[in-house]
């Protein structure tokens, strides 16, 4: 029988830590970045009708506008 698998580990015992850490960072990362989409939104609400309509959004079109990177919508 044979085993294959596209996972090159040179030390298991140190691989398991790293994993745990970088899934621990990767939580993090996106947590930062929801924090600062909610406050590019927030941030685009406060402004007026004509300040919006400079930019080329309307007032229903920004949550699109922030994530309009990581959804298609």
């Amino acid at each position: 029988m044979a085993f294959y698998t596209n996972k090159i580990v040179s030390d298991p015992e140190i691989s398991a830590p790293l994993t745990f850490f970088s899934s621990i960072s990767a939580f993090f990362e996106r947590l930062m970045a929801a924090q600062t989409r909610s406050i590019e939104v927030d941030r685009m609400q406060r402004l007026s009708d004509a300040e919006l309509e400079a930019l080329g959004v309307s007032r229903d079109q920004i949550i699109r506008q922030v994530y309009r990177d990581v959804y298609y919508v």
